[in-house]
């Protein structure tokens, strides 16, 4: 995945309670649900594996 702000790799964050996308580069976040149209099989099989994303 991509960032929509520089372009570089989206990496899936995790932090306490939440679940993030996040820029490698300009560490730009994104919730789940904002980039959603654009996952992709591996970011899917990552995200599988949290029993729960919170939207906050």
């Amino acid at each position: 995945m991509k960032c929509k702000e520089c372009g570089e790799k989206l990496e899936v964050h995790r932090s306490c309670r939440r679940v993030r996308m996040r820029c490698i580069s300009c560490k730009a976040e994104f919730q789940i649900h904002e980039v959603a149209d654009q996952l992709d099989a591996e970011t899917e099989e990552i995200l599988a594996k949290y029993s729960t994303l919170i939207y906050d």
